[in-house]
């Protein structure tokens, strides 16, 4: 499951903008990430961007993947995604 979040991770400086510059993003990253945010308010959050039902099994089962991890690895995620912002992929020129 670790590798799964890593991989996904990987395609983070292809989306981000200006250290990521791009709220939407930001938002539905910290919202993945946080066990303060439940699968079905995750589902409310982002329908609009959800197809179908395929969709919104791989979206739920994505939360769920983050909803299971102890604190040290969503700890972890965060320092890549900081580290991702503050790349050259991402910085302000």
């Amino acid at each position: 499951m670790k590798l799964l979040t890593v991989l996904m991770l990987i395609a983070l400086p292809l989306a981000c903008f200006a250290g990521s510059g791009c709220t939407l993003l930001e938002e539905a990253l910290n919202d993945t990430l946080s066990d303060d945010v439940s699968i079905e308010r995750y589902l409310r959050n982002y329908h609009e961007f959800l197809l179908d039902g395929d969709d919104e099994r791989a979206v739920t089962e994505l939360k769920q993947c983050f909803l299971e991890q102890d604190s040290e690895t969503v700890d972890n995620v965060h320092v890549m995604l900081q580290t991702v912002y503050q790349s050259i992929w991402c910085s302000d020129s």
